[in-house]
């Protein structure tokens, strides 16, 4: 796996006193309200609005961000949630705090995808390990409706189902939204869901007994649920990939079945197949 992150320039102009100060042109910008996102968090969508400032020039690397006060006023927001907002910008690694300076643009463009590059299980299952998963909800479901179109062959019966968000290092937005589904037969995984370095199919395999010997994948194209797109700070009805995985232990035996929903600005999955050619009989 690699994540690519774009080097930047970062130097910060000073007035002739030896401050930093905020251009004529940044104090317009900053008059100028831009319109929120209404289907994010408050601190998401200012920090998205901010963001896009930045990405357009409006504040150039080099000079500063408006102060948090300026920002509440500007936005009509508490300085909880202005503080909130920068925060995310200095951990997309666009801005960065100077003690008695203030908040300085160092990036004009965030990092924000993820590469992950996967050839076989071993390698997908190690990104797993490597990105935080962050619980948001649990609980049992009957499978029926689109559920059973998923899983036809379980219809009518109830499945522990498990959602959250994958995070990984350096990158600022959650990356995919992913809710697991759970045969009811290895349903005692779900108090060990979510504990740090603790794999799902790890858990399955010591429920089961056996190893998954097969993953079996899925991906379509869709517009993001509402419920999702707020869970990932993106807007309802986007562009998304939905990848559907299904683990497999022996005899055949479907374990659990992922639904995996991935931005389509945040991720990028590389997949590598080897051919090997059999000789023609003679």
């Amino acid at each position: 796996m690699t994540l690519a992150l774009r080097p930047v320039a970062y130097a910060p102009s000073m007035d002739p006193s030896g401050t930093y100060a905020v251009n004529e042109p940044q104090r317009d910008a900053m008059r100028t309200a831009s319109p929120l996102d209404a289907t994010m968090p408050r601190y998401a969508a200012v920090a998205k609005a901010l963001i896009l400032e930045i990405e357009r020039g409006r504040f150039p690397v080099g000079e500063k961000l408006p102060t948090e006060q300026e920002i509440c006023e500007r936005f009509g927001i508490s300085r909880f949630t202005a503080r909130e907002a920068i925060r995310r910008l200095t951990e997309a690694g666009l801005v960065l705090k100077r003690a008695g300076v203030g908040t300085i643009v160092k990036a004009r463009t965030a990092r924000s995808r993820y590469s992950a590059s996967v050839s076989d299980l071993s390698e997908l299952f190690a990104f797993n390990r490597h990105a935080r998963l962050e619980k948001l909800s649990e609980d049992t479901v009957s499978v029926s409706g689109k559920l059973a179109e998923i899983l036809p062959d379980a219809t009518g019966q109830r499945w522990y189902r498990f959602s959250g968000r994958r995070f990984v290092t350096d990158v600022l937005e959650p990356i995919v939204h992913t809710e697991i589904l759970v045969h009811p037969a290895y349903d005692s995984i779900r108090d060990r869901i979510g504990e740090p370095g603790v794999m799902v199919y790890q858990l399955l395999e010591e429920a089961s007994g056996g190893q998954i010997v097969e993953m079996r994948q899925e991906i379509e194209c869709i517009a993001t649920p509402k419920k999702i797109a707020q869970a990932l700070g993106t807007r309802h009805g986007s562009p998304a990939l939905r990848v559907l995985r299904y683990y497999v232990g022996p005899h055949d035996a479907l374990l659990s079945v992922s639904i995996n929903t991935y931005p389509h600005d945040r991720f990028k999955l590389t997949t590598r197949w080897r051919l090997h050619w059999d000789p023609e009989p003679k």
